[in-house]
């Protein structure tokens, strides 16, 4: 078997990469292996083959780069260690290449809920690339106005900051302050993302809603989380009997950031859900200047007014130790 691994250097757990790495080599000592430079791989699997050199220094380039750097030697499985973030960025990329391989998510990031980064680093003992079970995830695919910005396979989030790693504490940076200066900087979500009257449209259609100042917009497959009909979730609970595996919702709290300081434990979260499936399009409007998009914690500028959604189901293999030991 070929075997391409991609760890991420920022990772905001890679205090274990060290080990993740030993621990794959051995798994993997009757195999082929391929991995990128310094600590994108090489630094942690020494004895793997070393492709993608000259790699470009952004790092979202970077990684489509040595994704596209590795695919080139026809591996049989993709796993990459890191978070959410890096989970899909490589699925975007194999996506986008049209190589259907089998990806495996090893937990190392400042998040790991996605159904992609499925093992935790401590059940890596049980790791047997031959003994590995597959299943299909679907994601929601996103556009701005009419350019590709990506997918999410755990959520798409309109706000002005995302979840990221700050001098080791795990904190809400600026979405503006990495792309357009490439620095982080910790800033306080906000509540004020609309400008003017927001408008949702599902296939079309108007979409009737009551919080009209949202203080954030979630847009999420539910076919990971079964939610079994549980009126507790709302409409959400319908999804466990119908087609309609992804919903968009929108909170008159900031649910994604640290410190929330009592306000969604304390008091009434208010939130409202719509439902859509495969082949309907939900598409926002009314969004303020300040926010942007923020796919899997992967900051994306927002450069045209219009934000559009679309479920695809069973969109990209999965891969996981046959174990019961993993998550």
């Amino acid at each position: 078997m070929k075997v391409a691994v991609l760890f991420s250097p920022g990772a905001g757990n890679n205090i274990q990469f060290h080990e993740v790495g030993s621990t794959l080599s051995e798994k993997l000592s009757n195999h082929k292996v391929y991995t990128c430079r310094d600590f994108y791989g090489k630094f942690y699997m020494p004895d793997a083959i070393e492709t993608g050199s000259g790699a470009p220094s952004d790092y979202k380039k970077s990684i489509i780069y040595l994704v596209l750097s590795l695919i080139e030697y026809s591996p049989d499985l993709f796993i990459c260690v890191g978070g959410d973030g890096l989970a899909a960025y490589v699925a975007n990329a194999l996506i986008l290449s049209g190589c259907p391989i089998p990806i495996m998510g090893i937990a190392g990031g400042t998040t790991n809920v996605g159904p992609i980064v499925s093992v935790q680093p401590e059940n890596l003992k049980w790791f047997d690339p031959e003994m590995l079970t597959f299943s299909n995830a679907g994601a929601i695919r996103v556009r701005n106005g009419n350019n590709h910005v990506g997918y999410a396979f755990n959520d798409a989030v309109i706000g002005n900051t995302f979840l990221g790693t700050l001098d080791g504490k795990t904190t809400n940076l600026s979405v503006e302050a990495l792309l357009k200066k490439n620095k982080k900087v910790a800033e306080i979500p906000t509540c004020d993302i609309t400008s003017g009257r927001l408008s949702i449209l599902k296939n079309d259609v108007t979409a009737i809603f009551s919080i009209t100042k949202p203080a954030q917009i979630i847009v999420s497959p539910l076919e990971v989380d079964k939610f079994y009909g549980r009126a507790i979730t709302g409409a959400l609970c319908y999804s466990a009997y119908l087609p309609l595996k992804a919903a968009i919702g929108l909170s008159n709290n900031v649910l994604i950031k640290m410190d929330n300081n009592g306000i969604t434990t304390e008091c009434f979260t208010k939130i409202e859900h719509m439902l859509f499936g495969p082949g309907e399009l939900v598409s926002i409007s009314g969004l303020s200047e300040q926010v942007h998009i923020v796919l899997d914690g992967n900051p994306y500028l927002k450069e045209d007014e219009i934000v559009a959604f679309e479920y695809v189901p069973d969109f990209i293999n999965v891969a996981r130790p046959a174990t019961k030991t993993v998550l």
